[in-house]
């Protein structure tokens, strides 16, 4: 009877055709897979927001460093520490948005707020409430006099004259309404060709009070104005060229009954002053003009070493004549 079992056939008998056969079956396999990669679909590289964010990141992190190696080895290697602090720059030139930097008055109030008014206590005959009229009074003619447009374009002194006394204003009419003079320039602060800049005047000071005679009131007025000019470019070298300085130290008199009507209000009483910082020439005719407005531009005036006595309300006038 013939053997039908599939393992007993012939062929598989034979160890050359299993050999054979089983080669053939691996190299089919083989092929098999490499089908079935291609047939299956490729997945896709997305690039998200926050992968480009990553990458980015990344990226400048490795630049940055590979720039900060480079610098090092630029430098060398050896580190040479902390470096002392270099000095400050030599300033030149005026900033004539800022024309007070550099100057005494740098810190120094606008105006007559920059005059330190003390409240009002009662003086001899005068209360309270009178004593602080009478500041005041004296503030507002420190206004007008070193302040006002009327005296400093005009040389117009009316507004000082309209808050004086009959008696007082009918004696310093003619003066204060004459071409400019050394007296008149006195009183008033005037100005000539040279203009002020935008800058408000800066003040600094303070009043005091004492009793007079009956129905007498002092006020003291210790006080300081700079004032800030306008200069064409290359004139000025620093800003003492285009700020000069104005003192004052001045008695105003205010009075009352038992006084006549005509001498009722206020007087000016003794004075004394200091300029410094302007020009000569001008200043000789009763003129306040900045330093650089000298044909020679002179450099004189108060040593460096005096510049905070000098412009110090509290301390004595200088005795320097600052145009020898």
């Amino acid at each position: 009877m013939e053997d039908a079992r599939l393992e007993t056939h012939p062929d598989l008998m034979d160890p050359e055709w299993r050999k054979r056969a089983e080669r053939e079956a691996r190299l089919g396999a083989k092929k098999d897979r490499k089908r079935q990669r291609k047939q299956r679909p490729r997945r896709r590289f997305r690039m998200t927001r926050r992968v480009v964010v990553g990458l980015f990141v990344i990226g400048t992190v490795a630049l940055l460093g590979a720039t900060a190696v480079v610098m090092h080895q630029m430098r060398g290697s050896a580190d040479p520490g902390p470096q002392p602090p270099k000095a400050a720059p030599v300033l030149t030139g005026v900033d004539l948005d800022r024309p007070f930097d550099r100057t005494p008055a740098a810190n120094w109030r606008e105006g007559t707020a920059g005059i330190t008014v003390p409240a009002g206590q009662a003086v001899g005959g005068f209360s309270a409430q009178e004593v602080d009229a009478a500041y005041r009074k004296v503030t507002e003619a420190i206004s007008a006099a070193r302040l006002g447009s009327r005296a400093l374009r005009d040389h117009d002194g009316s507004e000082l004259l309209a808050l004086l006394a009959p008696n007082e204003r009918a004696r310093l009419e003619a003066t204060l309404t004459s071409a400019p003079t050394v007296e008149k320039g006195s009183y008033l602060t005037l100005l000539g060709s040279n203009r002020l800049l935008p800058a408000r005047p800066r003040m600094t000071g303070f009043l005091t009070a004492k009793a007079g005679r009956k129905g007498e009131l002092i006020v003291h007025a210790s006080y300081v104005t700079a004032y800030a000019f306008d200069v064409r470019p290359g004139d000025a070298r620093s800003p003492v060229d285009i700020v000069p300085f104005v003192r004052d130290e001045e008695d105003y008199v205010l009075r009352k009954a038992p006084f006549a009507k005509g001498d009722a209000g206020l007087s000016l009483g003794a004075s004394s002053g200091f300029t410094s910082r302007m020009a000569c020439d001008a200043i000789k005719t009763g003129i306040l003009a900045p330093q650089y407005a000298d044909k020679d531009r002179p450099l004189v005036g108060p040593p460096v070493a005096d510049e905070v006595a000098a412009y110090d309300p509290t301390k004595p006038l200088p005795s320097l004549d600052t145009c020898r």
